[in-house]
């Protein structure tokens, strides 16, 4: 038993985080542990992919295996740790703002990529290097092999994925950027109708089924009346959790465009309360 309401308590925590000094120094951490993830991952891919390009080029150590070859557990590994600290910068940010909907300035797949790109690029020296360029010569049968294209690929590898990791890197920086422009103009547009006028209150008519204990990602709709009386149905597709998830006969608070009523993109819907 406690004498301490628990969800008044994590509501004070949650107060405390927001714009905090230790919150944000927790998110230049969880940006850094990007960035070097990124860069083993970019370690992982050279270790990966040299005994594979040895063998294109033609490359033969029979003495001795690179020791850059024996890491090639560092790219699942890098991989596996990405997939846990992306999610992690994005609710350190969520704690910082108190808002989990923004995108954060510096998205955490630009970060990411960027280590890679550095990584690439820092660890290149640890590519083998062929004895000959254009051919593979076999001292042994005496005989003389014309390299493929598929062996000049192998060849530039060291040039060409550190460039394709920089334009993955350029892709998302620009595909992030406009989605934030683009959540930040549905913001603006959602205070300026609330400033205009009140949502009406609509109707769920069609809900979403989930087993306990698991999320997914579904389609529901919802029916409101228009300032003009007429009655209109919009679909709507988003994750749930299943405790959460929408059932018909529900309440919901609908905020749309006098103006264009039925324009979907200007109607926005909250499940909770008009405000």
């Amino acid at each position: 038993m406690s004498t301490i309401d628990p969800v008044q308590a994590r509501r004070a925590r949650a107060e405390r985080r927001i714009g905090s000094p230790r919150t944000l120094a927790a998110l230049w951490t969880a940006g850094a542990a990007l960035f070097l993830l990124g860069a083993l991952l970019g370690f992982g891919l050279i270790a990966e992919r040299n005994s594979g390009r040895q063998m294109a080029l033609g490359i033969r150590d029979f003495d001795a295996e690179p020791w850059i070859n024996g890491a090639w557990y560092a790219l699942p590994a890098a991989f596996v740790l990405l997939l846990g600290a992306l999610p992690l910068y994005f609710l350190v940010y969520a704690n910082l703002i108190g808002d989990p909907r923004p995108l954060p300035p510096m998205d955490p797949f630009t970060i990411a990529l960027a280590g890679t790109t550095v990584g690439l690029l820092a660890f290149s020296g640890l590519w083998s290097q062929p004895q000959h360029v254009g051919f593979t010569r076999d001292e042994h049968f005496a005989t003389v092999d014309t390299w493929s294209s598929s062996a000049w690929a192998s060849y530039w590898l060291p040039l060409w994925l550190p460039a394709l990791a920089a334009a993955l890197t350029v892709v998302a920086f620009v595909t992030c950027t406009l989605l934030r422009r683009r959540s930040s103009r549905r913001g603006d547009a959602v205070r300026r109708m609330l400033a205009a006028g009140r949502p009406v209150p609509g109707t769920i008519t069609e809900g979403v089924e989930i087993s306990p204990g698991t999320r997914t990602i579904a389609s529901w709709r919802f029916t409101y009346t228009d300032a003009q009386g007429v009655q209109r149905w919009v679909k709507r597709t988003n994750a749930f959790e299943w405790q959460n998830a929408p059932k018909p006969g529900q309440r919901v608070w609908v905020l749309f465009d006098p103006a264009r009523p039925g324009d979907t993109s200007r109607i926005f819907v909250s499940r909770s309360s008009p405000d």
